[in-house]
């Protein structure tokens, strides 16, 4: 989806203080779900990318007046897709599935935010994909939370372009929601509604006979079905791309949740490097341009 940027109000960056936690663990594409042939495999670097998305518990801001939902302009961008699950056939050219983070200072910072009572983790994902320019790029499909009529509590996308540098873009939302119910007359009530509006006109149908309406009556008894449906009564959103650099830890929040990712050089194991005497952490990182 794409958050017009005229909502600067919501552009909070990391001018803000940091959590105290976070500071101490803040020290830096291609077709979906496809294998790439030997050649793209030797030409194309790849990345893994590893996040976490969060909500403040203790958000000093969460009694704050935002703009109304409606005012706000939110839409998926084109092309997003869906991280394919994982899997335990291997696949390590598979782009954009669904697996586990390897780096381990973000694990160690995943830990920590986990173990921390300040937060309440929505999202872990991670993911490897080759590097795809501004025209190229994908973007991720972001949905967690409690859902809401088919809308989810959190929402938006994840979108990693690689030209001179690594740039990460953020366009997330989330909101909170009321739920509504409504009364909804029986379908002989609204016929009945059409018959007395109708009564004593001269509308004929095509074949000159005349329309007939019949009152329909189901005794005393009063029938009726409800309808629950959510509406959003604040939505706050994260619009932001930062230039980063692969291996560094980079941290984007406002007043009501934050995202901690880092993008790291990833090369997939080969037949021949998966070997027992060739470990996975023997291969040589893929450089960035």
């Amino acid at each position: 989806m794409t958050v017009k940027t005229e909502h600067s109000l919501y552009h909070i960056h990391t001018r803000l203080l940091l959590p105290a936690l976070l500071i101490t663990v803040l020290a830096g594409v291609v077709q979906p779900a496809t294998a790439q042939t030997p050649a793209q495999q030797d030409t194309t670097p790849w990345y893994q990318v590893a996040l976490v998305i969060f909500k403040h518990k203790n958000s000093p801001m969460g009694n704050e007046t935002w703009p109304t939902p409606s005012s706000l302009a939110l839409s998926f961008p084109k092309g997003i897709l869906s991280l394919e699950p994982p899997s335990e056939t291997g696949g390590d050219w598979v782009a954009f599935r669904a697996g586990a983070p390897e780096d381990e200072e973000f694990k160690q910072a995943l830990r920590s935010i986990t173990l921390s009572s300040n937060y309440e983790i929505m999202v872990k994902a991670s993911w490897n994909q080759p590097a795809l320019d501004n025209e190229q790029a994908l973007p991720v499909l972001i949905q967690a939370g409690n859902e809401f009529g088919g809308y989810h509590e959190l929402e938006g996308s994840i979108t990693l372009v690689v030209s001179r540098y690594l740039h990460f873009k953020a366009d997330l939302w989330l909101s909170e929601y009321i739920q509504k119910v409504e009364m909804i007359a029986p379908w002989w009530e609204s016929s009945n509604a059409i018959s007395h509006h109708l009564d004593g006109s001269d509308s004929l149908s095509d074949t000159g006979e005349e329309l007939a309406y019949q009152e329909i009556d189901f005794g005393a008894q009063t029938y009726s079905e409800t309808v629950t449906r959510y509406e959003p009564v604040r939505t706050v959103i994260l619009n932001e791309s930062r230039r980063m650099r692969s291996g560094e830890m980079h941290y984007l929040d406002n007043p009501m949740f934050g995202v901690l990712v880092k993008v790291t050089p990833y090369k997939p194991v080969t037949e021949e490097e998966g070997l027992p005497d060739s470990p996975l952490q023997d291969a040589s990182p893929v450089s960035l341009r």
